[in-house]
């Protein structure tokens, strides 16, 4: 049986399109002292704790500082800069975002591949799909595909919905099952907090729906409510508040893993 889900928009979503107040310039000036010391230091912990600070700083000087720590050699610095370009929500961290997705060495490493397509998905930018939707089972590891569907699930548009359909309808190669077939759990949600309407981990239903539905289709400018369990697993995936009040409560940013199903 279809079961179509709740309509009423998310208090979270509510606080996530909130843009943040321009932080004061002796907030800026604090932020960026600490880190040209950490950057001039060298020493890993001082630019982890630097590049945290600066997550609540959104000022571009603040981004072109995050950007040099993207060139140090230890995986957990370059992984600190990208969750900093993740919650900074200006334009100038999601062009560099993009800079980042478009290099494929990058997109290679280990965690932080993911890193940068999760980053991308957090800023909910409509430029942001095709990035997203290039190769979009590129790189060929599980974590980077499932960050590129719930990202396009987390960028409302028309266009977004139908990257995801092409998703599905990517064809196998040879005796292999499709592409998404190993990604249905992630497809699934990501197509129903955009439609509004759940159809199951099977990409049939879902294409038979499409076929049915999309002829004028529009997606809601806010999220539906989704059943308890899918509703935990994003917001797991997105850092956000489990009673759903806030978008990015700093105790829940940083959460890399979903919530366990229950079902």
């Amino acid at each position: 049986m279809l079961a179509l889900l709740l309509c009423a928009p998310l208090l979270c979503a509510q606080a996530e399109g909130e843009k943040p107040a321009p932080p004061a310039a002796e907030e800026v000036a604090r932020v960026r002292d600490e880190l040209e010391a950490a950057l001039r230091s060298r020493e890993q912990k001082a630019l982890e704790t630097a590049l945290t600070a600066a997550q609540e700083v959104a000022h571009a000087d603040i981004v072109k500082q995050v950007l040099r720590a993207l060139e140090d050699e230890r995986p957990p610095v370059r992984l600190a800069a990208v969750q900093a370009l993740r919650w900074i929500r200006i334009p100038e961290s999601l062009a560099a975002l993009h800079k980042l997705a478009r290099d494929k060495k990058r997109l290679k490493e280990p965690e932080l591949g993911a890193a940068i397509l999760r980053a991308i998905g957090q800023h909910a930018d409509a430029s942001s799909v095709a990035i997203l939707a290039r190769e979009p089972f590129e790189p060929q590891r599980g974590d980077c595909i499932s960050a590129r569907i719930y990202s396009l699930g987390r960028i409302r548009t028309r266009e977004s919905l139908e990257a995801l359909f092409a998703m599905l309808g990517t064809l196998p190669q040879g005796n292999h099952p499709r592409p998404i077939a190993a990604h249905m759990k992630e497809a699934r949600l990501a197509l129903a907090i955009l439609t509004g309407v759940d159809q199951g981990e099977a990409p049939e239903p879902w294409e038979a729906w499409w076929r049915e539905h999309k002829k004028g289709f529009e997606v809601a400018p806010k999220p539906p409510e989704l059943p308890r369990e899918l509703q935990e697993r994003w917001a797991g995936y997105w850092g956000l508040a489990r009673g759903y009040e806030r978008g990015d409560r700093r105790e829940d940013r940083g959460q890399d893993s979903l919530r366990p199903r229950t079902e």
